[in-house]
């Protein structure tokens, strides 16, 4: 048995999608052909919270070095990549680290814990966003702390905040 499927009005709305296709192609401009950043993945390994003494840190661990990252104080409170939903992050002010090609040779995304519990100033990491590689991650502190240093030791980034 064959079902009958109704063609009424199919042919104009094919011919309506085709010319509005040929005029996107005429009025649309060209794609830019800007070249791609090229970089070598990595795989991110895991956060820690962690009392210095002077400070509390928050380590980023990777696979490789990682060079291309930006930390930032945040003047609103936290929103998802992408969605710009609210993100519930503990604490009153908020830092987010961004880092390019966060993923493996496979294109596998970040698959650990998303949110860190935190210690001393820092209330707590979470993940914000991991789309086409792009990680970030919001460090909610207690205090309007600035980060005393930035600084990599081999494959671990580390921010740390002090404690006053």
């Amino acid at each position: 048995m064959t079902s009958r499927v109704p063609t009424r009005g199919l042919r104009k709305a094919v011919a309506a999608s085709a010319v509005t296709a040929g005029l996107l192609g005429v009025f649309a401009p060209a794609a830019s052909a800007a070249p791609v950043q090229e970089c070598e993945p990595f795989t991110f390994s895991g956060v820690q919270v962690r009392d210095t003494g002077e400070t509390t840190a928050v380590d980023l661990t990777y696979s490789r070095p990682v060079e291309d990252v930006t930390v930032r104080e945040l003047t609103e409170p936290p929103v998802q990549d992408g969605s710009g939903d609210p993100v519930q992050v503990k604490g009153s002010n908020w830092y987010e680290v961004r880092m390019l090609c966060g993923y493996d040779w496979y294109g596998n995304p970040y698959t650990g814990p998303r949110r860190i519990a935190g210690k001393g100033v820092v209330g707590e990491v979470v993940l914000n966003g991991d789309f086409e590689g792009t990680l970030s991650w919001v460090i909610g502190t207690d205090k309007d702390l600035f980060p005393r240093s930035v600084h990599h030791t081999g494959s671990t980034l580390t921010i740390e905040f002090p404690k006053h």
